[in-house]
């Protein structure tokens, strides 16, 4: 039997390209590569010296759309795997999986990873410590929560990515208007009792069920202040051995196995509330996380995530799998909105600043150093700079 595979990525692909280290690597293992996207996306600039087939779909949130799209192609095309990587990709490649019988995360372990209501029922039913929400279904349960459960409160919707799409309500009665507002649409959202705090992330590596890999991080402000206040972003990794890290750690690998991931990377999200200094799980992804996030994580560790998950794809059909960590320093990331086209990063570079490739209209930099502490003075400096001299707000 040959050991060439055909892999099929299915990628929505809706605010530009990602995954090109995923699919160069699949690539240079010498597999086939196969992407279904929408219409809409195939003038982005495609690194189709690695891609051997790109197909379109009028819409790719059509379900019955592209499972027939699917369905027919897999007439003549071999499908030993079929994968998801970004956001919106996830429930896609798990409907198909289920759909062709193709092996890889099925659409009830995909829900633990893109339904933030499925999610905090698992987690909360597994011990792990959440705050309280409800599902935006039943009033007379909403009437009590929010009788029972102190304000302000948070309305999520279920799917979306990051913080799109959250409100921040201070009174009941603005809870009901919201609802009201949204009509049919309010069974896809929940309400969440707001708890204030720092906001962390992991981000790692499974195999096995077993996390490999995985690296703490906490962002310099959290998004959702960010998307509602504007400003900068900044996000460091934390020190190994404190005590922070250390319970981020084991938190994160009861989320793990409670989910049920198998195989993949995550980037899973926890809070430490201001009022008890506990640590809350807020939400939890089966991919590489947005945000620069993998750019820090390999200046950190040596360890590249896409490419780690396109490894770990080709060892579920080609075993065995092994990780290799190169290097262990501290870094992290800086991002902005900018007011023009191609911003000049060079006035803040030094040698422990880099830039990072960036969309138009935005500045990425790079801080590493020996230690956590100096990279997050290091960045709260250039956050600081970066706020006066250049952001705009968006």
């Amino acid at each position: 039997m040959s050991n060439s595979h055909s892999f099929l990525l299915i990628m929505a692909a809706t605010h530009g390209l990602y995954a090109q280290s995923f699919i160069r690597e699949l690539k240079a293992q010498g597999h086939r590569v196969v992407i279904i996207t929408r219409a809409d996306a195939l003038g982005y600039d495609w690194p189709r010296q690695d891609i051997d087939a790109l197909y379109a779909v009028n819409d790719i949130f059509d379900a019955a759309e592209v499972r027939n799209a699917v369905s027919y192609l897999a007439r003549t095309e071999r499908i030993d795997r079929l994968v998801g990587p970004g956001e919106y990709d996830i429930e896609l490649a798990a409907s198909l999986r289920e759909h062709l019988r193709v092996g890889g995360m099925g659409e009830t372990t995909a829900r633990y990873f893109r339904d933030k209501l499925a999610m905090r029922e698992r987690a909360g039913s597994n011990g792990i410590r959440i705050p309280a929400f409800i599902g935006a279904i039943h009033h007379p349960a909403i009437a009590k929560f929010l009788d029972e459960v102190p304000g302000p409160w948070v309305l999520k919707p279920r799917m979306a990515a990051s913080s799109k799409g959250i409100k921040v309500l201070r009174r009941a009665d603005e809870v009901w208007q919201a609802l009201a507002a949204l009509g049919d649409k309010a069974s896809e959202h929940l309400i969440e009792r707001f708890t204030a705090g720092d906001v962390y992330h992991v981000d790692g590596v499974v195999s096995g069920r077993q996390v490999l890999f995985a690296s703490a991080h906490k962002y310099g402000r959290p998004i959702l202040d960010l998307h509602t206040n504007g400003g900068v972003y900044t996000t460091w990794r934390v020190g190994e051995d404190t005590p922070e890290a250390q319970a981020l750690f084991a938190l994160n690998q009861q989320v793990v196995e409670t989910f049920g991931l198998a195989a993949g990377v995550f980037h899973i999200e926890y809070i430490q509330g201001r009022e008890d200094g506990e640590f809350y799980f807020l939400e939890a992804s089966a991919r590489v996380g947005a945000g620069l996030i993998e750019e820090m994580v390999e200046a950190e560790s040596g360890i590249n995530l896409w490419e780690e998950w396109a490894r770990l794809e080709v060892g579920q059909v080609v075993p065995p799998y092994a990780l290799k960590r190169s290097r262990d320093v501290y870094a992290g990331v800086l991002a902005t909105a900018a007011p023009y086209e191609t911003p000049d990063a060079s006035p803040y570079l030094a040698a422990d600043v880099q830039a990072l490739p960036s969309k138009p209209y935005h500045m990425g930099l790079l801080v590493t150093a020996d230690a956590p502490e100096k990279v997050s003075a290091r960045l709260a400096e250039l956050a600081e700079r970066v706020q006066r001299e250049l952001t705009i707000h968006i």
